[in-house]
């Protein structure tokens, strides 16, 4: 039969440990306990619970003198008092497979799964967290000395060799309250933020700049809890004041760009419109006709070359009326920061007066087009007339 941590728990749970040593008193007045007993210290399972008993026969409502000793790794641990767990613990941070392993705590009464924990633990719980973040967010991790290094304009090293500060790290956890603990929790989530995990860089040198500036010397993980407040608040607004001028930058160049490409679709529809009229024989159209007399094909072939550039035409005004829309837009959309309005206001006039010249040419255009359609028209059935009365 296989066992397990929860197994050994109901033993440790129902025993009354005997202070600084191995030794327990087991008693209970359930049959399925003293079985479980029976079986846990059993020389099958001996090895991996540790528990051990001197009483051949084992009975409920009896007094059961014990020998339990630590189980085996694989099940979980075992710690006499609170400080013994954190030195036992932090032993392990640079490993997490054996940190995450279920522990009990003898003088405490508390388990790894206990729904209502202590606030002292519930804050170690927060640090060691807190203290994977750092590890992440460190330039290198100095496992054998139990030090942090960062980088920045100088190298700053930060000491997380708890065991060495043992009483006084326990001391920082009675005294950590609830709002600083959360302090700490979501400044670690901030520094762990996959929305801004693009500048993980920039947070990491930040961080580094911070802690040199703030903390001393071979500063301890317990420096930066008792000043979590005033790094957190420097950390926050020099990265901040970062992305301010990274979004400046970004955005002055978008604005040049947008601005640029608004002139190049104005002067590209100019390019466009010109050579219809200007390339092609619209101004000798009326001559030719004036000089070729009453010719009907000519009258015919003007109506539809007027026609055709009338379509040119309104082609040309619905892509100046959707740049236009475009430019209007663009402040709105583009969330233009209020330091670059004045200049994006002096390209938007640019802009505006390229676009209104062209829509002047448009209308002249659009006259001269519409004269010459009249005037072809008019004369074809004029012509036509002249024949029905001739023909009549």
């Amino acid at each position: 039969m296989t066992i397990t941590f929860a197994d050994l728990v109901k033993i440790y749970r129902q025993s009354e440990f005997i202070e600084n040593s191995d030794k327990a008193i087991f008693c209970s007045n359930s049959a399925e306990d003293v079985e479980l007993l029976n079986l846990l210290s059993s020389d099958e399972h001996y090895d991996e619970s540790g528990i051990q008993t001197d009483s051949n026969e084992l009975e409920a409502n009896h007094a059961i003198p014990l020998v339990i000793g630590s189980p085996a790794l694989a099940l979980g641990r075992l710690y006499d008092d609170f400080e013994g767990f954190v030195k036992g613990d932090m032993t392990h941070l640079h490993n997490p497979k054996m940190s995450n392993k279920p522990y009990f705590i003898k003088s405490e009464n508390i388990t790894f799964d206990d729904v209502e924990k202590p606030q002292y633990l519930l804050n170690y719980e927060g640090i060691k967290a807190f203290l994977y973040q750092l590890i992440s967010m460190a330039s290198y991790s100095d496992n054998v000395n139990k030090k942090l290094i960062f980088f920045s304009k100088k190298t700053f090293e930060l000491s997380i060799d708890v065991p060495k500060q043992l009483s006084s790290f326990c001391a920082s956890l009675q005294e950590l309250d609830s709002q600083k603990l959360q302090l700490m929790l979501d400044f670690g989530d901030w520094l762990n933020d996959e929305e801004t995990s693009s500048h993980i860089d920039e947070k990491k040198s930040i961080l580094a700049f911070v802690f040199a500036d703030t903390l001393p010397q071979g500063a301890t993980i317990i420096d930066v809890l008792q000043q979590i407040a005033q790094i957190d608040e420097a950390v926050r607004k020099q990265y901040a004041l970062y992305m301010e001028n990274f979004s400046y930058e970004k955005f002055v160049k978008k604005l040049t760009e947008n601005s640029e490409k608004f002139i190049a679709r104005v002067n590209d529809s100019i390019s466009k419109l010109l050579p219809q009229f200007l390339g092609l024989p619209l101004l000798t159209a009326i001559p030719t006709t004036l000089r070729s007399g009453d010719n009907w094909l000519v009258y015919i072939a003007l109506c539809f070359y007027c026609a055709m550039c009338y379509l040119g035409l309104t082609y040309q005004k619905q892509v100046l009326d959707n740049l236009s829309d475009d430019v209007e837009q663009f402040e709105q959309k583009g969330k233009v920061p209020v330091q670059l309005k004045p200049d994006w206001q002096k390209d938007k006039e640019k802009i505006e007066a390229l676009v209104k010249k062209q829509k002047m040419l448009y209308w002249l255009l659009l006259v001269v087009v519409g004269s010459c359609f009249f005037y072809a028209f008019t004369k074809f059935f004029l012509y036509l007339h002249i024949i029905e009365v001739i023909y009549g």
